[in-house]
């Protein structure tokens, strides 16, 4: 599927490569087969040490920068000469990779380099920002009007930049072959929307001002938040924890981030691994907090049960839904997780009520829904049945100024508007919401 899909799970693609510690990711670099030009020089990698020159120096330099600049590393020059700042990042990424520190590149630490530099991983330290590189791909400093249709070095230069300039989480990387295709021209406009300039697609002297100046340092191009909607949320589960590593919630919190829902269970056998210590920790933190259910439908008339098994699983963390910042507890309907994308096979309005009614009785809140009005049209014929639920919507497009309403429902409460996020204190990117109304209104709901 597709990054606009509703799947929450789908954090997983991106959290599953992102590094582990140690020996585990020692292993993984050794077991790489084929060398990659990455950036679009070269796919010969020698063994380089300072004192190197030529076109695997400057694709090893263009890969460095790729590869640490989701750990907030300004790149260094690509300018084909393996000297004290080529060897330092070398180093700093060594450590970032759980590899041997010498400053070499061997075929290890090649290995690793090419995976870091073809998708986000993050380090455990962050850089420091430094001087803005001028060269960062080293293709070549001609700036041409370029758009659909063009090929060549310039091109390969504005998808390299493109790649350090775009949030990789967000904007996964495009290959750099040198043909401006539709993949480029989307990912230029998208960048002109970041950078609020004319988004034609064309890149001008304006667009590459643009692109230079951020693949140059530490900055990057992220989705705009929507418009309007002043408090910001966040969902967890397991996935928000690459390699076990724990959430910061005093840091989430200190983004401004203002409330969370937090996995509890799926279906009829699965309690989230985190559930004990997240929620009572973003709870702790100061945000308002909501336990959520993800409704399975694998098999005939189970909603009851497997509302008792959430009922038992949130109570043992000491929420309560009645304490000061409990939000209410949320119900999660969406489409089978099983890679398919099926409506679930026993989803019924009867056996989502199932739930719902016995939740509510339990917790005396009327449980917050997160659906999409597609799951509703395609899988429950467009019923009405749930319009009395406050909604949390999922709808990635950035399009759009709000989500569409169900059938029935006059208003939401929470928008989910991308599944790739980055947070302080999070170690993988993980799904955003907006709250649709006041801080006012948010006490309310969380019992403040």
């Amino acid at each position: 599927m597709g990054r606009r899909t509703l799947l929450r799970g789908l954090t997983l693609a991106v959290a599953a490569v992102l590094p582990l510690c140690g020996s585990a990711v020692v292993h993984a670099a050794g077991s790489a087969a084929t060398a990659v030009a990455v950036c679009g020089h070269t796919s010969t990698q020698p063994t380089l040490q300072r004192g190197s020159t030529g076109d695997a120096a400057v694709e090893a330099q263009c890969e460095l920068n790729l590869a640490t600049k989701p750990s907030r590393y300004t790149p260094i020059a690509a300018d084909g000469s393996f000297g004290p700042a080529t060897e330092t990042r070398v180093k700093e990424f060594q450590r970032c990779a759980g590899l041997g520190v010498d400053g070499v590149l061997g075929p290890q630490t090649w290995a690793a380099l090419n995976t870091w530099a073809a998708g986000p991983h993050t380090c455990a330290t962050q850089g420091t920002a430094s001087t803005a590189q001028s060269t960062v791909c080293g293709h070549t400093d001609t700036r041409p009007t370029l758009r659909k249709g063009a090929n060549g070095v310039e091109v390969k230069e504005v998808q390299c930049r493109l790649n350090l300039a775009m949030e990789p989480y967000h904007y996964p990387p495009l290959t750099v072959d040198g043909d401006f295709g539709g993949g480029t021209e989307g990912r230029v406009i998208e960048l002109q929307h970041c950078a609020g300039l004319s988004a034609d697609g064309v890149v001008g002297p304006n667009t590459w001002a643009r692109l230079v100046d951020w693949s140059s340092r530490n900055t990057y191009c992220t989705p705009p938040r929507p418009a309007g909607y002043s408090i910001d949320g966040l969902d967890t589960a397991k996935y928000q924890h690459p390699g076990g590593a724990p959430i910061d919630w005093k840091a989430v919190r200190a983004s401004g981030v203002e409330f969370a829902t937090v996995k509890a269970t799926r279906g009829m056998n699965v309690t989230d691994e985190y559930l004990a210590t997240d929620l009572p920790a973003a709870r702790a933190a100061g945000l308002a907090v909501a336990p959520y259910h993800f409704y399975t439908g694998s098999s005939p008339d189970t909603g009851a049960a497997q509302a008792d098994r959430f009922i038992a699983a949130v109570r043992a963390t000491g929420y309560t839904g009645q304490r000061a910042g409990d939000l209410p507890p949320v119900f999660d309907l969406e489409r089978m997780d099983d890679g398919t994308g099926r409506c679930p096979v026993h989803g019924t309005v009867a056996d989502i009520r199932a739930w719902l009614d016995r939740v509510e009785a339990a917790f005396g809140r009327t449980p917050i829904i997160y659906t999409q009005k597609s799951f509703l049209d395609d899988c429950l014929g467009s019923t009405t049945a749930f319009a009395r639920y406050p909604m949390q919507l999922a709808d990635y497009r950035q399009s759009i100024t709000q989500p569409p309403l169900p059938n029935g429902s006059t208003t939401w409460t929470m928008w989910q508007y991308t599944d790739a996020a980055l947070f302080p204190g999070i170690q993988a990117p993980a799904t955003a919401d907006v709250f649709n109304g006041t801080q006012a209104d948010l006490d309310r709901l969380a019992n403040r």
